[in-house]
């Protein structure tokens, strides 16, 4: 190789270096656009398709039971064959399926769409595991970055589509807005990261993967079934005794295999045990929190005797504020580290945020006590949400880095779909005596309380593990990520 070659490369190099963060903060601001977009659109979406409004749920089981999969299957093939390759095709089958569900002549399309948009889930565990490799020692803030960009996106998402939707009433051109950027951002991705060729010694644990795919697949699709076939319904048991006889099965298989999709020895050695647990509980209680928000935001006191009596429009711009909050505390949650320390931290946005539900349940009518209440609620929990990504960063060995922040973002989701069952099968306990007009049945205040006590519960036990996020020097290493040593996007 000659001089001027050597420094070509070299400038080259230099230059897919610069673009990594920029690239990454993109990824995930078209991740939350495109999750964020289609929630107000479901309605009219199910009244293009003349499918009952309660078909919808569909949808969301769909999503929910896809991404459960498709993140340990990329985040265990990016480290063995290569995690760009592996982030291209992602946000390629991402744009497909958004350019599907966009375009879908009937819903059953709709539904196809959605389960190949499932890599969606696997984006950040993916980044995650660059960010190992190529900027270790900013890796904790940037996460935090990535995880804010990816909350402000969803707002955004759920901002603008309802407004375009009224402004041109073409649902297919209003879902395909955020989806062509995706099939660009794939030739980006491709173009501007650094080349990686995984790791060959890493073999491909398929055994594993399918019985943790299909045995959190059965869990979370019983979680789902409860809720609308009801929890004794043959079709609810069998999921949800299959799915914990397949963890078993799991569990044994792994303790078997030279190369487990997930080795417990590792998770034991690394301490990443309390790290996930924590954001399975802050997930849990955070994604549970969307229903009860909107259902007391539009609830008419002199009706049900609770609520703000919000219109459909204000609880709307209220929720998009909260979600605006859950992006700034992801972005705050590296200055919370340099300040307190990780652990300190994240014990101390979990009890402020779990401090928020519990007055929260004094009921408040005043629609500004409740919008501060629910905003710090936000706000504070994904403080904890943006640091702890970074914890899985830094403990976790570099050749499983993917697969662990994978599964760390798997928990995650299971939080999400066990609060959705659990505020669905309270909510539909708990009810008035009398029923609204349309014949439906109508929360009383205890099935908001109830919700909001248990997850203040979840909050306050994660604010006691979050003390044993034992100090060594994987520690001392995310308190150097926190450092500004550099510029977040380097120039």
């Amino acid at each position: 190789m000659t001089i001027d070659s050597a420094v070509t490369t070299h400038l080259r190099l230099e230059g897919r270096a610069r673009l990594l963060v920029p690239t990454f903060l993109a990824v995930e601001l078209f991740a939350g656009l495109i999750q964020g977009w289609i929630m107000p659109l479901l309605g009219e979406i199910a009244r293009f398709h003349g499918v009952p409004a309660g078909s919808i749920s569909l949808y969301f089981m769909i999503t929910m039971l896809t991404s459960a999969m498709c993140v340990p299957f990329f985040s265990m093939l990016a480290d063995r064959y290569g995690k760009r390759a592996l982030l291209v095709i992602a946000i390629a089958l991402t744009a497909v399926g958004s350019a599907m569900i966009a375009f879908a002549p009937s819903f059953a399309f709709v539904l196809i769409g959605a389960a190949v948009q499932g890599p969606v889930a696997a984006f950040l565990p993916i980044e995650m595991g660059i960010l190992k490799e190529q900027r270790p020692a900013q890796a904790n803030r940037i996460v935090s970055a990535l995880v804010g960009t990816l909350t402000l996106g969803i707002a955004l998402g759920s901002l603008l589509s309802g407004a375009i939707m009224d402004a041109t009433g073409d649902l297919a051109l209003t879902q395909a807005i955020p989806a062509i950027p995706l099939f660009l951002l794939a030739a980006a991705v491709h173009f501007c990261l650094p080349r990686d060729t995984g790791n060959p010694e890493n073999t491909v644990d398929w055994l594993g993967a399918i019985l943790f795919s299909g045995s959190l697949g059965a869990l979370m699709y019983g979680l789902t079934a409860g809720t609308e076939l009801g929890w004794l319904h043959p079709v609810t048991l069998a999921a949800l005794i299959g799915g914990v006889i397949g963890a078993i099965i799991f569990v044994l298989v792994e303790s078997r295999v030279a190369s487990p999709l997930l080795d417990f020895t590792v998770l034991r050695r690394v301490k990443l045990g309390i790290p996930m647990i924590l954001g399975f509980l802050i997930a849990l209680t955070a994604f549970g929190m969307s229903t009860p928000t909107t259902l007391y935001l539009t609830a008419h006191p002199g009706e049900v005797g609770y609520g703000t009596g919000m219109s459909t429009g204000n609880a709307g711009l209220i929720v998009s504020l909260v979600f605006l909050c859950s992006s700034l505390g992801a972005f705050v949650a590296p200055l919370a580290v340099r300040a307190l320390g990780t652990s300190r931290a994240v014990a101390a946005a979990a009890f402020v945020s779990a401090a928020a539900l519990l007055l929260m349940l004094t009921a408040p009518a005043s629609p500004v006590i409740v919008t501060l209440l629910l905003a710090l609620n936000s706000f504070a929990s994904w403080v904890a949400l943006g640091i702890l990504p970074g914890v899985i960063v830094a403990r976790a060995p570099l050749n499983v880095a993917t697969t662990l922040s994978g599964l760390y973002n798997c928990l995650r989701s299971l939080g999400g779909s066990v609060a959705g069952a659990l505020v669905a099968a309270i909510m539909a306990t708990l009810v008035l005596a009398e029923q609204n007009a349309d014949g439906v049945a109508v929360p009383a205040l205890s099935s908001f309380q109830v919700t909001w006590a248990v997850f203040a519960g979840c909050l306050l036990l994660s604010a006691a593990l979050a003390l044993f996020l034992s100090r060594r020097q994987s520690d001392r290493t995310e308190a150097v990520m926190t450092a500004p040593a550099e510029p977040l996007v380097t120039p």
